[in-house]
């Protein structure tokens, strides 16, 4: 019987191959010299493409997603990069602006932030960047029990955070859920399950302690 060989392997092979020999030829040109577990690990990011590249939190990150963040430093424009890393920015962003986090990546020991502002979205060192209010994470977390509070007897439950229509009505006292939570212009906001329903509240109706 004839030994037929599958033509796959020998592609990828050979990529790995290439990509090994590229890397040992940049590590001549700069002096770097590379054990093969270094060079392994580097063919394989190469190998990887763009599939690291998506937004995460990185360890230790002081933001967290969502979270409304002010730009902060010496000079009076912030510098935002397409990329963590990068030398040359694509835009600029004025000192005192606000930004939203997407996410964070940490990038040589230093933690990285994608935001979304007016001068557009890009990634900044977390020394650029200062809190606005309170944190999410600070606060009550989802699945957890709460008790609803405030000035009124019925409590207002919005479409949205910082939302401008009431889509129903709890009673002050109430038990509820909550379901998530965010932090809008310097104000968290949960989304809680209440027995007339579903909807958002500002963390001022918001107890951990029953009434």
């Amino acid at each position: 019987m004839a030994n037929h060989r599958d033509p796959v392997k020998p592609s990828i092979a050979l990529r790995w191959v290439l990509a090994l020999l590229l890397l040992a030829s940049i590590a001549c040109q700069t002096g770097e010299i590379l054990t093969p577990e270094e060079a392994t690990a580097r063919a394989q990011q190469a190998q990887g493409g763009e599939a690291g590249s998506a937004p995460s939190t990185a360890r230790g990150a002081e933001f967290q997603v969502n979270e409304t963040v002010e730009f902060t430093g010496t000079e009076f424009l912030i510098p935002l990069r397409k990329e963590p890393g990068d030398v040359s920015p694509f835009s600029f962003a004025g000192r005192g602006d606000q930004a939203t986090v997407l996410g964070s990546r940490e990038v040589e020991g230093e933690v990285w932030y994608l935001v979304k502002s007016a001068a557009g979205e890009g990634w900044v060192p977390a020394k650029f960047l200062k809190s606005t209010g309170p944190s999410a994470a600070e606060g009550p977390q989802p699945g957890e029990t709460v008790y609803l509070t405030g000035k009124g007897f019925l409590i207002n439950l919005m479409d949205g955070p910082g939302g401008k229509r009431i889509i129903a009505n709890q009673e002050r006292g109430a038990a509820v859920t909550i379901l998530e939570v965010v932090e809008l212009e310097g104000k968290l906001w949960y989304r809680i399950d209440a027995p007339t329903g579903q909807g958002w509240v500002p963390a001022d109706n918001i107890s951990t302690e029953a009434p």
